[in-house]
C-alpha cells in the first residue's frame, strides 16, 4: 500500500498485468507503445520512503481514529485522580476566603474607604460569576452553531484526547493563580490585590468548569458519585475553613506567608495532575470522527470546487443556529436532572453565601464571642458537612426513584435550619445550643449540595459532545449566581438582628417554595416517550432513560451515519 501511494497504477495490460502510463512525457504512440509493456514486479521503495509514508499513514490513522477513556479504575487510582481534581477546587476557592480574614482590617489601617475594600474582595466572586456565564455561553454557541466542521458533535464517548486536553485547561488555570500568588506576596498593596483576585476569579471559572466535568467523564457507577462527593465536600471545607486556616498563618508568620503557602500548595497540584494526564489511557475502543464509506475519499478537484461553494454558503449561515443544535438544546435544558440540580443548588448557595457573610456579625455583637471562637462555629459547620455529604453519597445508589424527594426535603429543612441559627439568640443564650442549631445546618448543607452535584452527574451522562459542556456550564453559572446574589442580600438587608431575621425568615418560605417545585415539575419518577417522528428519524442517537430520564434524541444513529455516508459519496 505504501508503494501504491507514490507509484499510481491507472491501467490494466494484457492478461491483468499492470502498466504505467506516463502521458506528460511522451507522444502518443510512445505511450500506446509503453502501456502494454507489462510491470514485472514492482522496484523496492528506499527505507526512508517507506518510514515517511508508514508515519503519514499512521497519521491520517489517528486522525480519523479517537479511543474511550477507560473510566472504571482500582480504588486506590480513583482515590488518586479524585484527589487531584479536588484538590484545584479547593486551592481556588482558598485563594478567595484565607485572605477574608486579616486583609479588611489591613487595607482599612493603610487608609482605604470601605468601598474600596468591598471592591477588593467581592471582585473575586463577581468575575467568577461573569466568568463562568461566559464560558456557558461559549458552550452554548457551540451546540447550536452550523454543523459544518463540527466532528465533536458526533462524539458518543469521551476520547482520551478530551480528557487530557481537559486537563491541561485546570494546569493552566492553577499556573496563573500561582502567577497572581507571587505578585500578591512581593507587591501586598491594594491594587495588586485587586487586580490579582480579579484574575483568581476568571480562572476559577475555567477550574471550576472543568474540575466537575472531569469527575463526571473519567469515572463511572460508584466512582462517579464519590468523585462527585469529594468535589463538592473539597468546595465547602475550603470556604468554611480556608478564613481560620488564613487567620492562623497570618499570626504566625505574616501576611506574605499566606500567599506564598497557597502558592506552594498551587504547584503542588498541578504537579498532581500531570501525573494524571500521564496516566489517562484508553478502553480500547476507537471509533472514526466523522461517517465516511470505506476506500470513498473526494477527489482534490471535487474537493475545490466543493469548498469554493461552501464558502459562499458558510459566509451567509455562520450566524443561523443549526437546527439540530437548537433541538439538543432544548432537550438538555428540559432535562429533569438538570433542572431539579439547578433550582437545589442556586437555592441551598443562596443561602449558604448569606450565613457565611452574617454569621461572624452575629456570633461577634449578639453572642460576644472572639475570632478564634468564631471560626470554631464554622469549624462546627464544617464538620457536619462533611459528615452528612458522606452519608448522601453512600445513600444515592439505593434511594433511586426518590432521590428528587430526598434533595427537595433537606433543601425545605436548611431553609428553616438557618433561621433557627440566628434565631435562638431571642430565646436562648446557651452557646451549646447554637452549635446545635449549626450541626443542623451543616448536615443540611451537606444533603443539598451532594445531591445536587449527583444530579448534574446524571444530566451530563445523559448528554453527549457539546452538550454535556452546556449542561455543566449552565449548573455551574447558576451556582455562582446563587452565591452571588446571597453575598448581595445578606450586605445589603441584614444590617442589623431584626433584618437578619427577617431576611432568613424569607429563605425558610423561599427554600420551602422551591422544594414544592422540584416535586410539582420533575420530582416524581415518570415514564419518558423515546419515539420519534418520520422527520427527525437518523438525526440523533437514542440516550436511554434510566427511570428518571428523558429521550435524548431521536432513533438510531447508524441510519442517520450511513445516509450521511451515501449522500457524501
Amino acid at each position: 500500500q505504501c508503494w501504491l501511494r507514490h507509484h499510481p497504477l491507472h491501467a490494466f495490460g494484457p492478461g491483468g498485468r499492470w502498466c504505467r502510463p506516463d502521458v506528460g512525457t511522451m507522444s502518443l504512440g510512445q505511450h500506446e507503445e509503453n502501456t502494454m509493456k507489462p510491470v514485472s514486479a514492482p522496484k523496492p521503495m528506499p527505507r526512508s520512503e517507506y518510514n515517511e509514508a508508514s508515519h503519514s499513514a499512521s497519521a491520517d490513522a489517528n486522525d480519523e481514529l479517537a479511543q474511550a477513556v477507560h473510566r472504571e479504575h482500582s480504588w486506590t487510582s480513583c482515590a488518586f485522580i479524585t484527589a487531584g481534581l479536588s484538590m484545584c477546587i479547593t486551592v481556588d476557592i482558598l485563594q478567595y476566603s484565607m485572605p477574608l480574614a486579616f486583609l479588611p482590617s489591613v487595607l482599612e489601617d493603610r487608609g482605604h474607604r470601605p468601598m474600596t475594600i468591598a471592591t477588593t474582595i467581592g471582585v473575586y466572586y463577581w468575575t467568577g460569576f461573569a466568568g463562568g456565564a461566559m464560558l456557558t455561553a461559549y458552550q452554548v454557541w457551540r451546540l447550536i452553531r452550523p454543523a459544518q466542521d463540527r466532528e465533536e458533535e458526533m462524539e458518543e464517548v469521551v476520547t482520551v484526547h478530551m480528557i487530557r486536553r481537559q486537563l491541561r485547561y485546570l494546569i493552566i488555570g492553577l499556573a496563573i493563580g500561582s502567577a497572581t500568588l507571587l505578585g500578591q506576596a512581593l507587591h501586598p498593596h491594594c491594587w495588586m490585590h485587586t487586580a490579582c483576585r480579579f484574575v483568581q476569579g476568571l480562572a476559577g471559572a475555567f477550574i471550576f468548569f472543568y474540575c466537575f466535568l472531569l469527575s463526571v467523564s473519567m469515572f463511572k457507577g460508584r466512582q462517579q458519585v464519590f468523585a462527585m462527593t469529594a468535589a463538592s465536600t473539597a468546595l465547602n471545607i475550603a470556604e468554611v475553613l480556608g478564613s481560620s486556616f488564613g487567620a492562623w498563618i497570618f499570626d504566625n508568620w505574616g501576611e506574605r506567608s499566606v500567599y506564598y503557602t497557597l502558592g506552594v500548595v498551587s504547584m503542588t497540584n498541578q504537579v498532581l495532575l500531570f501525573l494524571i494526564h500521564a496516566g489517562v489511557r484508553g478502553d480500547g475502543v476507537a471509533r472514526r470522527r466523522t461517517p465516511q464509506l470505506p476506500g470513498v475519499s473526494p477527489s482534490p478537484s471535487s474537493e475545490r470546487g466543493a469548498g469554493e461553494g461552501r464558502g459562499v454558503i458558510a459566509a451567509i449561515s455562520v450566524w443561523r443556529p443549526s437546527p439540530r443544535g437548537v433541538r439538543r438544546l432544548r432537550s438538555a435544558l428540559s432535562s429533569p436532572w438538570l433542572r431539579c440540580s439547578v433550582v437545589l443548588i442556586m437555592t441551598a448557595a443562596m443561602v449558604k453565601a448569606s450565613v457565611e457573610e452574617v454569621l461572624p456579625f452575629h456570633a461577634d455583637h449578639r453572642w460576644g464571642l472572639q475570632p478564634l471562637q468564631i471560626g470554631t462555629l464554622f469549624s462546627i459547620v464544617a464538620s457536619a458537612y462533611i459528615s452528612a455529604a458522606m452519608v448522601a453519597g453512600k445513600l444515592w445508589e439505593h434511594l433511586k426513584d426518590f432521590r428528587v424527594l430526598f434533595g427537595a426535603f433537606w433543601l425545605a429543612a436548611l431553609g428553616f435550619t438557618s433561621w433557627c441559627v440566628f434565631f435562638t439568640a431571642s430565646l436562648y443564650k446557651q452557646e451549646a445550643v447554637l452549635w446545635g442549631n449549626l450541626v443542623a445546618y451543616g448536615v443540611c448543607l451537606g444533603l443539598t449540595h451532594t445531591p445536587a452535584a449527583l444530579m448534574l452527574a446524571e444530566a451530563i451522562d445523559h448528554e453527549m459532545g457539546p452538550a454535556k459542556d452546556a449542561v455543566n456550564g449552565v449548573w455551574n453559572t447558576m451556582w455562582e449566581a446563587g452565591g452571588s446574589l446571597g453575598f448581595l442580600l445578606g450586605g445589603l438587608i441584614a444590617e442589623n438582628y431584626s433584618r437578619q431575621l427577617n431576611l432568613f425568615a424569607g429563605y425558610a418560605i423561599c427554600c420551602t417554595f422551591c422544594a414544592v417545585v422540584m416535586l410539582m415539575v420533575d420530582g416524581f419518577p415518570t415514564v419518558w416517550a423515546n419515539g420519534a417522528s418520520g422527520s427527525e428519524k437518523g438525526q440523533d442517537a437514542l440516550k436511554p432513560s434510566n427511570g428518571f430520564g428523558t429521550s435524548y434524541g431521536t432513533s438510531s444513529a447508524c441510519g442517520g451515519a450511513a445516509a450521511q455516508s451515501l449522500t457524501a459519496a
